[in-house]
């Protein structure tokens, strides 16, 4: 028996929410988000206007909650790898990454690529950075390294491992495996041990 007081879920609540989201991802995929007007979302998503605007004030509205939703589950990613340790698994952290866009992975590269989106790409990088400062904020007061010299490498790694996603987003034909190797060299090992093994080879 459902506990007295509590407030049921309002499944079709959900379902018209969903169906909007739905009509919203499939409308981006053909044109850019400022040229999608409420009516034909609405059409899409086979909802009369009325019950658009008892769920969202705007079709940017429907935008950012998408949006805030990747960008909590990143947060929670960010909690679970350690950027700042030299055995960080880049692998597991990019498919970790990859796994929370593959449900609309057209949708989220077009956001991520794109640059009309850039937006898109800083809130990611941000998100990323945020999870970064929670983690080692306390850390940053006790240890030797200041917090200036932290923050420049939260920048530093948040802004190559972006780019080097961003970058495989659009050569998917690269190897994950070996984009996520690379970072990790670039990161830890700097760029005179890629230097030193195109040099072996000479």
């Amino acid at each position: 028996m459902e506990a007295k007081g509590k407030k049921r879920p309002d499944r079709r609540h959900a379902r018209t929410e969903r169906r909007i989201r739905e009509a919203f991802t499939e409308l981006a995929m053909e044109k850019n988000v400022d040229k999608i007007t409420i009516k034909e979302l609405a059409e899409r998503a086979d909802i009369d206007r009325k019950t658009f605007y008892l769920h969202y004030s705007s079709v940017w509205d429907v935008l950012e909650e998408i949006q805030g939703e990747i960008l909590e589950q990143v947060d929670g990613l960010m909690s679970e790898f350690d950027l700042f340790h030299p055995s960080f698994d880049a692998l597991g952290f990019l498919r970790g990454l990859n796994g929370l866009i593959e449900e609309n992975s057209d949708f989220y590269r077009r956001m991520l690529v794109a640059d009309r989106y850039s937006f898109f790409y800083v809130k990611l990088k941000e998100a990323m950075k945020a999870g970064l400062r929670k983690k080692y904020r306390e850390a940053a007061l006790k240890a030797t390294v200041s917090p200036v010299k932290l923050e420049l490498y939260a920048e530093y790694a948040t802004s190559g491992l972006m780019a080097v996603y961003v970058d495989w987003l659009k050569h998917p034909e690269y190897d994950l495996k070996e984009v996520a190797e690379t970072a990790n060299e670039i990161a830890y090992g700097g760029i005179r041990k890629v230097l030193q093994g195109l040099m072996a080879g000479t």
